[in-house]
């Protein structure tokens, strides 16, 4: 029987030799992302963490897993998971997850109080660091709950903070924590809560604050 010719032969060997090339994985890039300049969360999940993800090329990551890292905030209280919430919540690792949509945008209604210093969030996306935070929160005592009563006293704890650059009661992250910050921390988010907005009187921040001058 005659062997075949040698071409043949090589061409036959590197057709079953050759491995399947996979598409390049796009990396994330913290550089060319659009990212949250402050990371502020009420238990009502009705302020909006929201961020596009781009690689290295600056193309729009599509697909990529958005991960929320509370497990260095000890003083962050996350809610417990909602069929309604879009993201899901490990409360083992504690961390906030969310696969980005085709443009590379993610966007968390987070439903998180409580507080803590720079660093103590920290964003990654495919694993890469994007960014750390510190928590800011109308649920100063990290209850779930905002309220200005005798022992659930998030008022009292914001206005201890006043003329301080503490970040975690510094809503617009200029450095500083005044009644500007005050008025988005409990005036806009008094009695909202994880369940909820809590069925009882609204004050306004404007006689709130006046309890403790």
């Amino acid at each position: 029987m005659p062997r075949p010719a040698l071409p043949a032969l090589l061409a036959g060997l590197a057709f079953t030799v050759t491995p399947a090339l996979s598409a390049p994985v796009a990396v994330p890039s913290p550089a060319n992302s659009t990212l949250p300049s402050c990371f502020v969360a009420c238990p009502l999940g009705d302020i909006h963490i929201v961020a596009t993800i781009r690689d290295l090329a600056n193309v729009p990551a599509a697909g990529s897993m958005v991960v929320l890292d509370f497990s260095g905030c000890a003083g962050a209280y996350v809610c417990a998971s909602s069929a309604s919430d879009p993201y899901v919540y490990d409360p083992v690792s504690r961390t906030i997850r969310m696969a980005a949509n085709g443009a590379g945008n993610v966007d968390f209604p987070l439903r998180v109080g409580g507080g803590c210093g720079t660093g103590g969030v920290r964003m990654f996306a495919d694993g890469v660091l994007m960014s750390s935070y510190a928590l800011v929160s109308p649920d100063q005592t990290g209850n779930g709950v905002v309220l200005c009563i005798a022992g659930d006293n998030d008022c009292g704890l914001f206005v201890a903070k006043v003329g301080t650059p503490d970040p975690s009661a510094d809503w617009d992250c200029d450095g500083d924590v005044d009644n500007v910050d005050g008025n988005h921390i409990v005036g806009e988010h008094y009695l909202h809560s994880c369940d909820g907005v809590v069925p009882t009187r609204h004050d306004s921040w404007g006689r709130l604050k006046s309890f403790y001058r």
